[in-house]
């Protein structure tokens, strides 16, 4: 089983944040059959093949995926995927990262 971690950074408030995830998990029900369900603040989700869940902070998404076998081998791409589906739907949503402490 492979395992995708991705955390991104956000200027979203709490609520919104929760708002666009619950969006995203919406679109990936309807189009992939993915079941979902809210913890707090945290979202998981399953399918045939993958789980995982993504917990919402003030200032962050932590995403972890853990992928079936059959799916192992296209971690990469599915990765990559993701990560440019976050970055696109936070970029849209005028999230733009905090910048990195320089400390």
């Amino acid at each position: 089983m492979s395992k995708i971690h991705i955390v991104r950074r956000h200027t979203l408030s709490l609520e919104d944040a929760r708002a666009e995830v619950e969006r995203i998990a919406q679109r990936v029900e309807s189009e992939l059959g993915a079941d979902y369900a809210w913890d707090g603040d945290t979202l998981s989700f399953a399918r045939s093949g993958i789980s995982g869940h993504i917990t919402v902070t003030e200032d962050a998404l932590d995403l972890t995926i853990r992928l079936g076998l059959l799916l192992s081998a296209l971690k990469g791409q599915i990765e990559e995927q993701i990560t440019s589906k976050v970055d696109e739907t936070l970029a849209a949503r005028g999230a733009v990262p905090p910048p990195e402490d320089t400390e």
